[in-house]
C-alpha cells in the first residue's frame, strides 16, 4: 500500500469513529459525484438548456430543426426549447413534437403550451405499438413510469395508455430526420431507442438525449445496452454536463452507477462540434472518437 493510501485509510477510519460512518459515506459520495460531474439533475444547471442552444447553433438560419420531447410531463423542457428558439430568432425554424401518455399530465401539458407552435400527442413511445400500463405514483408526477417502481415508491393507480414506436411516428408525421430527441421516460428510455432503430441505422437522428437513473433497474436496462445498440451504428455516447459532453470511447463498468443524469448519443461528426470535457479515466488526454 502506498503512503498516500495509508494516509487516506487512517484519515477515513478516524473520521468514521469521530462522526460516524453515515456522515463519512455521504460526504465521500458527494465528493465522488462532484468529481464525476454527476451534479443535481436540474435542467437549468445540468447542461440541458445548453444542449438546446448548441443544437440550434449547429444548424443554419432557415434550416428546420425537428425536435421530439418524449416524456414531456407538464412541458418544462418543451417550454425551455421554445424559449431558446425564440431568443435565437429561430422559432420559425423549430418543429417541436411533445409526447406525454398520462391523461391527467397531458391536460396540464396542453394548458402550459396552449397557443405555442408545438404538436402534442397523448402517447407513449417505446419498442412496439399497442397499449401499455402506466404506473401512477402521483397525479402529474415526473416519476410516473411504464415500469413498476421499486423501493419506497408506491403505486396509487395504473392507466392503460397507447404506445407507438418513434420509427412509426416519424413515418406518420413525415419526419425525414430528427435533429434532437429528448427522452425522459423513467426507465423506459432504452425501449424508446429500440423503437427508433430504423431512424438510428439511417442516421436520421442527429442526437438523442436520454435520462439514466435508478429507474433503469426496474426496467432491467443498462447503459451497456445503449452502447450495444448505437455504437455499431456509428453513434458516440457522452454524459451531458454544464461545460459540455463527456464522451466515452466505449462502455465501461465504471459508468453503471444508476446516478441520475442525462446522456447523449450523437452522430460521429457532431462530437467535434459540440463542447466537450475529458473523461476522468482519460488522464487528460484528448480521446479519439
Amino acid at each position: 500500500m502506498s503512503a498516500l493510501r495509508r494516509t487516506a485509510t487512517t484519515a477515513t477510519d478516524v473520521a468514521c469513529r469521530a462522526v460516524g460512518r453515515r456522515h463519512v459515506v455521504r460526504a465521500a459520495r458527494f465528493v465522488l459525484n462532484r468529481a464525476r460531474l454527476d451534479i443535481p439533475n436540474d435542467m437549468r444547471f445540468n447542461g440541458e438548456t445548453s444542449m438546446q442552444r448548441w443544437i440550434l447553433d449547429l444548424s443554419s438560419a432557415g434550416q428546420e430543426v425537428h425536435v421530439c420531447d418524449v416524456g414531456a410531463n407538464v412541458g418544462r423542457w418543451s417550454a425551455a426549447m421554445l424559449t431558446a428558439a425564440r431568443r435565437a430568432g429561430r422559432l420559425g425554424d423549430l418543429d417541436l413534437h411533445a409526447f406525454e401518455p398520462s391523461s391527467y399530465t397531458f391536460a396540464l401539458l396542453s394548458q402550459a403550451l396552449d397557443g405555442q407552435p408545438v404538436r402534442m400527442r397523448r402517447l407513449a413511445l417505446g419498442e412496439s405499438s399497442g397499449s401499455v400500463d402506466l404506473h401512477i405514483v402521483a397525479p402529474g408526477a415526473g416519476t410516473n413510469s411504464l415500469h413498476e417502481p421499486t423501493g419506497s415508491r408506491a403505486i396509487v393507480a395504473t392507466e392503460e395508455v397507447s404506445s407507438m414506436t418513434l420509427d412509426s411516428y416519424a413515418e406518420e408525421a413525415h419526419l425525414h430526420h430528427v435533429t434532437l430527441v429528448k427522452i425522459d421516460t423513467e426507465g423506459h428510455d432504452l425501449s424508446v431507442l429500440l423503437g427508433a432503430q430504423k431512424l438510428l441505422s439511417e442516421h436520421r437522428i442527429v442526437a438523442a438525449q436520454f435520462e439514466y437513473n435508478d429507474r433503469w433497474i426496474a426496467a432491467r436496462s443498462f447503459l451497456r445496452d445503449v452502447f450495444k445498440l448505437v455504437a455499431p451504428l456509428g453513434y458516440c455516447i457522452g454524459k451531458l454536463t454544464p461545460n459540455g459532453l463527456e464522451f466515452y470511447p466505449s462502455w465501461d463498468a465504471e459508468l453503471e452507477t444508476f446516478v441520475e443524469g442525462n446522456y447523449v448519443a450523437c452522430v460521429q461528426e457532431l462530437t467535434e462540434r459540440l463542447p466537450s470535457v475529458n473523461w476522468w479515466k482519460s488522464n487528460g488526454k484528448k480521446m479519439k472518437r
